[in-house]
């Protein structure tokens, strides 16, 4: 599901400023701004996704770990 936001995220933004920008001249300054500031944001979120991706399933075997290394903990005091 995470890789497919990280697709889907950035080809909606920048597909969408491209259409609402399609009358517009393809060299102009402010085209070539937006289109820009559409790219950044998506790339932005793309990072986002990305490092969240990364960190949340490591962050839940770190937390499965250390309960599992309390438990075997306890099971040795007794």
């Amino acid at each position: 599901m995470a890789y497919f936001l990280i697709v889907l995220f950035p080809a909606l933004i920048i597909g969408t400023t491209v259409y609402l920008t399609r009358n517009w001249v393809p060299t102009g300054i402010l085209t070539i701004v937006t289109w820009t500031a559409a790219w950044l944001v998506s790339m932005l979120i793309v990072t986002g996704l990305y490092l969240l991706l990364i960190y949340l399933p490591n962050a839940a075997q770190k937390k499965e770990s250390k309960q599992t290394e309390q438990n075997h903990e306890e099971s040795q005091q007794r």
